[in-house]
């Protein structure tokens, strides 16, 4: 295949666009503190393995010391994304910035390599099937099909050579309806009405977790905001970033300014950590687009997740029956360490009447999921979700809530293969059983 030379820019040993900076590399102290909070380098104990071994790596791509080899791609793909090391760097390094364009850098290498007809069918699964408005919408009978059946116990996936086999053990029980479908376009408020929003449905979450969206407008209404839900939303562009498909992000980041705007609402609210946080980074993602940029700015700004819109509106409205239920809470990493919101969930959970809020060690250590990551490196997500399942176990509680798509599915996963006895959920997901 040949490479377009528009996406070539030479710089160190790193020839496409999106490189990372080189200004933002040397920022690096390499002081160490990024070290006990990367769940990689505490199961391997080895330095490329750490947020400081892969910055120096790099760094040497940049200074010419190292190419883009495939020991390289193995390093960073290696890395969960989880941003830990961000929040404990006393230098302020971006670091899940250069992840990303390391990342691009990989794949846009790999595509050169490719056959073009293969590169074709992948943006075709990528751009029209994954993350399209409704690309996964025609495979959900299937799966209810193949759930109902009891196929799914045999495991068949696990046959399917490279990431995807063994898929169905962490499928969650598919949904009769989307959360888009089950809503439709508007949710109307309880007066008296308060303000306006718009919900990001979200691409996995609209057809797998749809409870959580419905949810999410069903206490949104409850608190006097309208709800509109613009149908040609599209993904966030969190999973195609994080894999380095970084100008599919953008696509995604452009459509949905586009979408929103068009919609008339100022405050864009996601129930899924790692799409909140993808949408506050719009205005980064299109720093270098003149016709977005300012509008990115804006829509970045106005970006909120569920847990830090409901905290600001504090106190929810009355009618909330008593639950009655121990529950301990995971803080998501994209929540946690990428956009700096702790409290906010643990304040809703408290809200609750008849919640008792137990607190789960190592909350803030990352479960696993990581986007596609338990499908890529299945293996060692699988031994940090043993690490966070041991410490759940020692725990008396009925409930693990957590904030984000992709830690329910890991954690539901983990729950079930554990044998216990305690359910998963959304922070939203109480709240709405304590309207009802």
């Amino acid at each position: 295949m040949k490479t377009d030379a528009s996406k070539l820019l030479q710089i160190g040993n790193y020839i496409f666009e999106d490189a990372p900076s080189y200004d933002e590399l040397v920022h690096c102290m390499r002081c160490g503190f990024c070290l006990p909070t990367c769940p990689t380098f505490s199961l391997t104990k080895m330095e490329i393995s750490s947020p400081r071994g892969r910055l120096a790596l790099m760094r040497a791509v940049s200074e010419q010391q190292a190419e883009v080899s495939i020991e390289f791609a193995e390093a960073m793909n290696f890395c969960l994304g989880c941003l830990a090391c961000q929040t404990a760097c006393p230098a302020g390094v971006p670091f899940g910035h250069l992840i990303e364009k390391a990342r691009q850098q990989v794949e846009n290498k790999q595509k050169t390599k490719r056959p073009h007809l293969l590169n074709i069918l992948r943006n075709l699964l990528v751009k029209k099937v994954l993350y399209g408005p409704h690309g996964l919408n025609p495979f959900m009978p299937f799966l209810r099909l193949y759930q109902a059946l009891h196929i799914d116990k045999l495991n068949l996936s696990r046959l399917i050579p490279g990431p995807m086999g063994g898929w169905e053990r962490m499928l969650p029980k598919v949904p009769l309806k989307s959360t888009h479908s089950s809503l439709g376009d508007f949710v109307a408020a309880i007066p008296p009405v308060r303000g306006r929003v718009g919900l990001l449905t979200g691409c996995i979450e609209n057809n797998l977790l749809s409870g959580m969206g419905i949810a999410t407008a069903n206490v949104l209404s409850k608190n006097g905001f309208e709800v509109v839900i613009p149908k040609n939303q599209v993904c966030c562009g969190a999973l195609p970033a994080h894999i380095g498909d970084l100008e599919i992000a953008r696509e995604q980041a452009r459509r949905n300014i586009e979408v929103f705007e068009a919609a008339g609402v100022e405050i864009v609210i996601s129930d899924a950590a790692g799409c909140s946080a993808q949408l506050k980074e719009y205005g980064h993602l299109l720093s270098e687009d003149p016709e977005y940029f300012e509008r990115a700015i804006r829509f970045s700004k106005n970006a909120q997740d569920i847990t830090e819109f409901l905290s600001e509106h504090f106190p929810l409205r009355k009618g909330m029956r008593s639950l009655n239920l121990r529950v301990t809470y995971d803080d998501p990493c994209h929540l946690i360490h990428g956009q700096g919101v702790y409290l906010q969930p643990r304040e809703l959970l408290i809200s609750i009447p008849g919640i008792e809020l137990i607190e789960l060690p190592e909350s803030s250590w990352c479960c696993g999921s990581a986007g596609t990551y338990n499908l890529t490196h299945t293996q060692t997500a699988n031994d940090l979700l043993k690490r966070k399942m041991d410490h759940l176990r020692k725990l008396d509680v009925d409930v693990l809530a957590t904030a984000n798509t992709g830690c329910y599915i890991q954690l539901a996963y983990g729950v079930s293969e554990q044998n216990l006895h305690i359910e998963v959920c959304h922070i939203v997901e109480l709240i709405s059983r304590a309207y009802k």
